[in-house]
């Protein structure tokens, strides 16, 4: 480090910049002005500070061993980022939205100001497929559609996001709104939509084209007819591989390159070898991406399909996969093999769910993330802040990573965040499930 980055990152010039910032802080409030801020070298400077020492500290958030200059600083550029969000529009407003976030998340500070970066708008949780690892298959709760007023009230948050997902436990196309939710999602977020296919046809795919849907994630599972059926528990793989043609063919006719097409695998032992010709299946199909992933396992009598019992030979089936979608031009998600390194098991090695993500339910609760069912408070008709905020989403920020988790955190099976060598990351049976079973 030199001389000069060595005494501008001293505790004195620190102290000076706190000082310095409260300042420019208190006349960007008395003058309305964000300039005041934006235009000062001692903002960036009292940011990146922050910044750098959240990301560089071997405990995760404030709380743990924190540093008093730290926390003061924290704090003062949090009030300065927040002051910016409420003064500024458009690109500059989420741009500083996303900042503020961000030290949020790296503070682990339970209190937000900023708005999440990604949600999950659940249509219904109605469906209109029985598969087998799905939790459909044992539902016993009331079936819900979320109200078209949603729209109204959950819309002006779509500003704030950079992903808005259309999906959650049921069929998202068997409401009947989805052009007017299209057309609340600002250009500049990608907007997808997850569905098992069932529902297309010539005139939905013509309106998710003319309606901007960004991304279309279709979930099929197989590469015959035979294999769909066992596990979508329908007779309709040819109908759904003819309706993603025809997709693909009235996007070349309307000259959109959207919505771009990725097909999705649950892998198990019924279908693993079928990975190869499945990523074939999208080439054909003229789609550019496949996501695979294991199967979890929610119900007993799906345990023996679980593919953590057969991890040599899916390895094998999974890098012939991948050497399939490098000759084919296929953008492959693999799942992640069971004999890899240590520090490549999990995907990410830090949980934000709980800070950039929101999940909003069609029943009319929030819950954190999507593997967490917890419902942290309700939405409907309560202001934002006060769900994002509430005691159960703090207590949840708070104890994330320490002895007091949620369960559900302690057997986290998200996609991003398990340990696929541990057999407790592929099975999570339900109560529901065995209650079924039982006939209850």
């Amino acid at each position: 480090m030199s001389i000069v980055r060595a005494i501008k990152d001293s505790r004195p010039v620190q102290h000076w910049l706190v000082r310095q910032g409260r300042r420019l802080l208190e006349l960007a409030r008395s003058e309305g002005r964000p300039e005041r801020l934006t235009e000062s070298r001692v903002f960036y400077a009292l940011e990146r500070r922050v910044r750098e020492y959240l990301e560089n500290k071997p405990e995760w958030g404030l709380e743990a061993g924190g540093d008093g200059l730290q926390r003061e600083s924290f704090l003062l550029v949090r009030d300065m980022l927040d002051f910016l969000v409420a003064h500024s529009a458009g690109d500059v407003q989420r741009g500083h939205n996303r900042t503020l976030n961000r030290l949020e998340m790296l503070a682990k500070w339970p209190e937000l100001r900023s708005r999440p970066l990604r949600c999950y708008f659940e249509t219904t949780n109605r469906c209109n497929m029985r598969c087998r690892m799905c939790g459909q298959s044992f539902f016993r709760g009331d079936r819900v559609d979320m109200p078209r007023e949603a729209i109204a009230q959950l819309g002006p948050l779509f500003h704030f996001m950079d992903d808005v997902s259309i999906f959650g436990y049921g069929e998202a196309l068997l409401v009947d709104y989805i052009p007017e939710l299209l057309d609340a999602i600002p250009p500049h977020a990608n907007s997808w939509l997850v569905t098992n296919g069932l529902l297309l046809t010539p005139e939905r795919n013509r309106m998710l084209i003319e309606h901007g849907l960004k991304t279309l994630f279709i979930s099929i599972d197989a590469a015959t007819r035979g294999t769909y059926q066992f596990v979508r528990g329908v007779d309709a793989f040819d109908r759904i591989v003819a309706q993603v043609g025809d997709l693909q063919e009235q996007k070349r006719a309307l000259g959109s390159e959207t919505p771009r097409l990725t097909l999705t695998f649950v892998a198990m032992q019924r279908n693993i070898a079928e990975l190869p010709e499945f990523v074939r299946l999208a080439r054909r199909l003229g789609v550019g991406r496949v996501i695979a992933d294991y199967l979890v396992v929610y119900s007993r009598d799906m345990q023996a399909q679980s593919l953590y019992y057969e991890q040599e030979r899916s390895d094998q089936i999974v890098e012939e996969a991948v050497r399939v979608a490098q000759e084919e031009g296929v953008d492959l998600t693999p799942p992640i093999r069971f004999s890899s390194p240590v520090e490549r098991a999990v995907r990410k090695p830090r949980c934000a769910e709980p800070w950039e993500f929101i999940y909003f339910r069609a029943d009319g609760l929030v819950q954190p993330c999507c593997t967490n069912s917890d419902g942290m408070a309700r939405w409907v008709g309560a202001e934002f802040f006060d769900y994002w905020n509430s005691p159960a989403y703090q207590h949840l920020r708070r104890t994330l990573y320490t002895a007091g988790q949620s369960p559900w955190c302690r057997g986290c099976i998200h996609v991003c965040y398990r340990d696929i060598r541990r057999e407790s990351a592929h099975l999570h049976i339900m109560p529901e499930s065995e209650s079924a079973e039982n006939g209850q």
